[in-house]
């Protein structure tokens, strides 16, 4: 058993002969979390061209070619996607021409408690890979919107396993990442504002980012992002021309959120919900968070609590990943008491206890989760003074959730022996060809599906 570094590493087949599976999603919705936006072509969601230089319309018509006029008026109405190899994108982001050495240092987009070599290394071993070297990487967008309270970040891989053999890139399969949260607490006020708005910048963006590449690339689309990316692409789908939700081959949501109740029974949701396989750790805590009908598919992981969010820490074992016959006691409890809080407040009562909650975060300065735990103790007294401030009822609701997080967060895993119930989901027939999962929303169960398979 390995992690997906390893699988990186060691995996030689190329898309044409191994189509993108599981395995090949998380590391895409991984990838997104390195630093890319200064090395490679940027888009702009509210305009339909990148930004790029040569790429609007206007561009393209001075770039006449004589010698080649079929090939640039060809150009003219479908224009490539501007992108780099992941090969040439590592070169630029860790490598000096004169050296072999990591002498470009610079910071992912990851929590503080990820350590960040890990998307370094990640990040070189695909571009090292036989697999990964050749797919590009292109249409990327970033920004942080503290007015708007949102964090958005998405990009485009394109695989080389089109037709064309001289561009094998053409027409291929356009894997668009969506990241999760990083370290800014506007991500996470996001994420937080879920409980009571629908729906947040981000989904918003999405959407337009989603639309924007389907209009101006051809070729077969898969969605994927971690955390709550992977609520970012199955929001994205739902909301889609139908001539673009056609496209679309599969949906992957590797440890991401929820929906609220009226949305997953809503038939925007149920259109697209053959394509969504989700994925997440036994432990699971992000993606238990509002209802998820479509089962999940329940993944090993090396590490306890919160921790298992962390891409790194799910098992590999060839190219699947290792399972579990269901969640953990821990992560179904932490889905009814969560749910069950959500649901006993009004939208406005959630409203009020997620900005008590970051105004507490806030109380000292701090913009960043690493920036709060980097001096944490000198904003101790701030943070109390802030929460001392607040309405008892606010207090109280604030609390509640915190306990529920805290007591999930620090869980340790308690490795259930195959007896009872889960014996007997374990050993249904035909069960050794069958991988584990479960669903969730209101409680967690096994079940065996085989969506985990991209619909070529």
């Amino acid at each position: 058993m390995g992690d997906i570094i390893e699988y990186a590493r060691t995996e030689t087949r190329t898309f044409a002969e191994l189509p993108l599976n599981e395995v090949d999603a998380l590391i895409f919705g991984t990838l997104i979390y390195e630093d890319v936006a200064a090395i490679c072509p940027t888009l702009m969601l509210d305009e339909s061209q990148p930004q790029s230089a040569g790429s609007s319309f206007a561009a393209r018509i001075r770039a006449f070619e004589p010698r080649h006029p079929l090939i640039w008026f060809r150009a003219l109405w479908h224009p490539a996607l501007e992108s780099v190899s992941l090969a040439d994108a590592n070169q630029e982001l860790h490598r000096s021409l004169t050296t072999d050495a990591d002498d470009k240092p610079h910071e992912p987009q990851v929590v503080s408690v990820i350590d960040p070599s890990l998307t370094h290394r990640l990040f070189e071993a695909c571009a090292l890979s036989p697999r990964f070297a050749d797919v590009r990487l292109g249409a990327v967008v970033e920004h942080i919107n503290r007015g708007e309270q949102t964090q958005f970040a998405a990009a485009t891989f394109q695989l080389p396993d089109g037709r064309n053999r001289r561009n094998p890139t053409h027409k291929g399969t356009l894997v668009i990442s969506f990241r999760g949260t990083d370290d800014s607490l506007i991500g996470w006020k996001e994420d937080f504002n879920m409980s009571f708005q629908y729906p947040v910048p981000a989904q918003r963006a999405a959407s337009a980012y989603l639309d924007t590449v389907a209009r101006l690339w051809q070729g077969p689309i898969i969605l994927v992002g971690h955390s709550k990316g992977g609520n970012l692409a199955i929001y994205s789908a739902m909301n889609a021309e139908p001539k673009v939700q056609r496209r679309i081959e599969h949906i992957y949501s590797l440890d991401g959120p929820g929906f609220p109740p009226e949305i997953v029974t809503s038939p925007a949701y149920q259109a697209v919900q053959p394509k969504v396989t989700k994925i997440v750790p036994d432990s699971s805590i992000v993606g238990m968070v509002f209802e998820t009908p479509e089962p999940c598919r329940v993944v090993s992981s090396d590490s306890d609590g919160i921790m298992q969010h962390s891409a790194y820490t799910w098992l590999v074992d060839g190219d699947r990943f290792v399972t579990e016959p269901d969640l953990s006691s821990s992560s179904q409890l932490f889905n009814e008491q969560l749910n069950h809080w959500i649901a006993a407040l009004t939208p406005e009562q959630r409203e009020r206890a997620v900005d008590a909650l970051f105004r507490v975060l806030h109380a000292n300065g701090a913009t960043s989760l690493s920036d709060l735990m980097g001096n944490l103790p000198a904003a101790i007294p701030s943070m109390l003074g802030a929460y001392v401030g607040l309405t008892p009822e606010d207090r109280r609701h604030l609390t509640e959730a915190l306990a529920i997080l805290f007591k999930a967060s620090t869980a340790k895993r308690k490795r259930a022996t195959t007896t009872g119930s889960a014996a007997q989901k374990a050993e249904k027939p035909g069960s050794a060809d069958s991988e584990p999962t479960a669903t969730t929303g209101g409680g967690a169960s096994a079940a065996n599906d085989d969506r985990s398979l991209p619909a070529k």
